[in-house]
């Protein structure tokens, strides 16, 4: 787990004017870690056109489209806490967490996200603390790609 994110893609008081310049910044932190070419992060916003990957309680979750994945190195999470709560389509977003996936990996991790974000202290720790420790460990609590 300590593999698939970590304190370097957490990113606390993130700002971004839009879904799109969001989308930007999860795909260059995860080029800078090494997990995606800049196709795959491109496509990560090719994907969002398509179909916004809000999913409500403040929250967004944008990966690459399925033909993009040959670009994934290896898979990683990234997270921006905005400082500032976005528009993103029908949403108000203020995390967003970002995801290189080879495989269909995915898909389970956002069931296990999407019962981390049922508990009101789970979200009140993405939404407000200003650990980086805190919200990986959240988040690793969660996910077991």
């Amino acid at each position: 787990m300590t593999e698939l994110i970590t304190q370097a893609g957490i990113v606390i008081g993130a700002t971004a004017s839009s879904s799109e310049e969001a989308v930007a910044q999860c795909g260059k932190l995860l080029v800078e870690l090494g997990a995606v070419s800049q196709e795959y992060a491109d496509a990560m916003w090719e994907r969002e056109q398509i179909f916004p990957s809000a999913i409500g309680v403040g929250f967004a979750i944008p990966h690459g489209t399925d033909e993009s994945r040959k670009y994934v190195s290896k898979d990683q999470l990234v997270f921006l806490q905005l400082k500032t709560p976005i528009a993103w389509a029908e949403e108000e977003v203020r995390c967003v967490l970002g995801i290189a996936s080879r495989g269909d990996a995915h898909v389970e991790l956002l069931g296990q996200l999407a019962e981390l974000l049922q508990v009101p202290e789970n979200l009140e720790i993405f939404h407000g603390s200003d650990s980086k420790e805190e919200i990986l460990k959240l988040i690793a609590s969660g996910a077991s790609l």
